[in-house]
């Protein structure tokens, strides 16, 4: 910090809270945020428009914030291993793109399931309390697509949005899904990530990934806390799930118990 900026900095210490506000006013004139001048109001109103706003919109928003963070600091971690990012045009199932030599690597950012302002456990009767939580794996609840229509009586066309379901995911959606993991945390910077193809598929279709899949609290070796280190599983072709699927299943199946198939099926998914 340079010696003018320490001076002012003391200065504002010794300022009231009106004071402060003022001035903060006045900073915001000098520098404004892009957005405020697109839609020519200030940062106050807009955070307070959000701040009343239901839990489904709040939700949204600190989904793109939890993108932003990851497009804008953990990409640029990476450039050193190779990977480069590339822009992105239109509509996409991925959220960002990589690029090293013929690799390409497609990345789905999510956050952190909440439920009832709470990170969600998954199957906490299951597996240890906290060692398990939930990350939501489902596009936007309602999606648009576009459909051109004949005006009667005029010969032109218009466009209009048609409500399609746009939920499920694909496997080859994707490559890699990255967990923001702020809910549990407290730290935008704190992700999970895991390559989509050992994600948990969907019991009646299994080439659709299932919605509720477990993220591990603490890294291990199906969920990193490194980008980097995700990025080599996927160019080595490592084969592995992220859990076993067979709390799916019944108690009972063909006489094997649950217990026992699953221990099995954990044994053969580490192998």
């Amino acid at each position: 910090m340079s010696e003018p900026l320490e001076a002012i900095s003391r200065l504002i210490d010794e300022c009231s809270e009106a004071d402060r506000r003022a001035l903060k006013l006045y900073l915001r004139k000098l520098v404004p945020h892009p957005l405020e001048r697109e839609w020519s109001i200030d940062a106050d109103t807009i955070l307070s428009a959000i701040s009343r706003s239901s839990d489904l919109t709040k939700r949204g928003v600190r989904g793109i914030i939890a993108e932003a963070i990851f497009v804008n600091e953990v990409i640029p971690t990476v450039a050193g291993s190779g990977w480069q990012p590339v822009d992105l045009v239109g509509d996409h199932p991925y959220d960002a793109l990589l690029k090293k030599g013929d690799f390409t690597a497609r990345i789905q950012v999510k956050l952190q399931r909440l439920e009832e302002g709470a990170p969600k456990l998954y199957y906490p009767k299951h597996y240890k309390s906290g060692s398990l939580f939930v990350v939501e794996v489902q596009k936007t609840r309602t999606g648009e697509r576009t459909s051109k229509k004949i005006l009667p009586g005029t010969g032109t066309t218009t466009i209009e949005p048609v409500t399609v379901s746009t939920r499920p995911y694909s496997f080859g959606d994707f490559d890699i899904l990255a967990v923001n993991m702020h809910p549990s945390s407290g730290n935008w910077w704190n992700f999970r990530y895991t390559v989509a193809s050992w994600l948990l598929p969907r019991p009646t279709d299994m080439g659709l990934i299932e919605i509720f899949q477990p993220v591990a609290a603490i890294p291990n070796d199906v969920w990193g806390d490194d980008l980097t280190t995700c990025l080599k599983w996927f160019e080595d072709g490592v084969k592995l799930r992220v859990l076993t699927t067979l709390l799916h299943l019944k108690k009972t199946e063909k006489g094997i118990s649950t217990k026992s198939a699953r221990r099995r099926s954990e044994r053969s998914a580490n192998h």
